[in-house]
Order: C-alpha cells, then structure tokens, then sequence
C-alpha cells in the first residue's frame, strides 16, 4: 500500500543541489543553504538546523549569479519550500 502524497505543483521540479544564500533585513546575517530542486515557480532548499527563516527573504545562487525573491510556504524543519515573487 502507498502513502505518496499527491502532487499539487503546477510546475515540474528539476534537481539542482546547488549552494545558496538566504538574506534578508531580519536575518541579519546571510543563511547558507542548499537550493535541493528549483520549478518554475519556485525553490526547496535544505538549511542545517537550528535555522530561523523569515516570511519572505532573497535567495542568491552564487554559481548562477542568480538573486530571486521568495515566501516561505512550508517546512519539515530541514527542507523549505518557497514560491517565487519576482
């Protein structure tokens, strides 16, 4: 018997496993993630805990010179999931 989750994404998923940064007036400090998959409309990132994430925040991608803004929508604590806003 499965337990899968249903898929609500409207956008497919690409794996990317890449180095980012979150930043924000909150944080003070840059948080260091890791971009785990990235869609259309948005982003999963893994942050080591303990990790205090604001609402909304700009993610960096040093290796793509890449800046994008981002909500937070969910988390398991280690895995965030983010909607683009730009």
């Amino acid at each position: 018997m499965s337990h899968r989750i249903p898929e609500r994404r409207s956008c497919q998923r690409y794996p990317a496993c890449m180095e980012g940064w979150i930043a924000s007036e909150t944080t003070g400090e840059p948080i260091e993630c890791t971009v785990w998959d990235l869609s259309e409309a948005g982003v999963r990132l893994v942050v080591a805990p303990p990790a205090d994430l604001p609402l909304e925040f700009e993610l960096r991608i040093p290796s793509q010179d890449a800046k994008a803004n981002v909500r937070l929508i969910w988390t398991t604590g280690i895995h965030y999931g983010g909607r683009f806003t730009d």
